[in-house]
């Protein structure tokens, strides 16, 4: 049996995405092209690589056996460019991270990098929901505070998020928040409605002296939040480097700068099978050696 490399690779965009029409547009081709060889393909092989019974539409046993094979024969095609194009490293990554840190500090401090290594491109995607896009192959590198477990990703641990409770001095002084349980007659904002987003300040405080949040702004956005507390509508619960401008210029106050509060801890994800690209390892290593004692705390 003699398998067709294009074929192939469009069978492995389809495998990817479960879908006809997002694999065409990641491949530049038409829908219909994309089901001729597909079909193609299932006839040279001799046996369905879709299951397309009771409306779901997966890989077969077959389709899952190949699709295996796809993976690492493409992995190992991609080191191999690399391999070849020597010292003048090329190509692009797809690179995701959380909204707040994305737009805050990682498009600041991979200046640097792209400087540095002008073959390589990046596309970014700032989201909060990144394990599925990474394990979809629909981004290569993802940097995230959520513990990632799934098979066939690595984790290399990059640094912790240190958060802050932040007011206007308005906001402190009218409502005489003096120490965590004067939270309990203030207005907040939050993420949720539930206030779940202050977890790790909760949580940081001893089970009797965690105040009750009565009164919750939900503002989903962290920018949000901080600019309703510049205009004293509440009390904010952040990542530090998010206002340091504001704190450095007194616009926001570090309601509790003595209280030591829960962190997060960030790292960075990647498939296994394709830790071995060169381009992937520069830039880890890259944000592996981002230290501001100022902005973020290393590992």
């Amino acid at each position: 049996m003699s398998l067709d490399l294009y074929q192939l690779k469009t069978f492995f965009t389809v495998a990817r995405t479960l879908n006809f029409t997002e694999a065409a547009k990641r491949l530049h081709i038409t829908q219909s092209a994309v089901s001729h060889a597909v079909k193609k393909l299932e006839s040279r092989a001799g046996a369905e690589l879709f299951s397309r019974g009771g409306g779901k539409f997966s890989l077969s046993e077959a389709g899952r056996t190949l699709y295996r094979a796809c993976e690492t024969v493409f992995s190992e095609l991609e080191k191999a460019e690399e391999s070849i194009a020597g010292e003048k490293k090329s190509g692009s990554i797809r690179l995701g991270a959380t909204v707040e840190f994305g737009t805050t500090l990682l498009v600041k401090y991979l200046k640097g990098f792209i400087e540095k290594n002008p073959g390589i491109h990046i596309d970014f995607l700032f989201k909060h929901e990144l394990l599925r896009p990474l394990l979809n192959d629909e981004l290569d590198i993802i940097i995230d505070c959520k513990d990632h477990k799934a098979e066939g990703i690595v984790k290399k641990p990059l640094f912790r998020e240190e958060y802050a409770v932040i007011a206007s001095g308005e906001f402190i002084r009218k409502n005489k928040i003096e120490t965590p349980s004067g939270l309990s007659a203030c207005n907040v904002l939050s993420m949720d409605k539930g206030g779940l987003w202050w977890g790790n300040f909760l949580n940081a405080l001893p089970a009797g002296k965690r105040p009750e949040l009565k009164f919750i702004t939900q503002i989903n956005h962290v920018r949000g939040i901080i600019n309703a507390a510049i205009e004293s509508l509440g009390a904010g619960f952040v990542p530090k480097y998010c206002v340091l401008k504001e704190l450095k210029a007194g616009t926001l106050k570090n309601v509790f700068p003595r209280l030591e509060l829960l962190e997060d801890h960030f790292s960075v994800y990647q498939k296994s099978k394709r830790s071995g690209l060169e381009r992937h390892r520069r830039l880890i290593d890259y944000l592996a050696n981002i230290k501001s004692a100022h902005l973020i705390r290393p590992e």
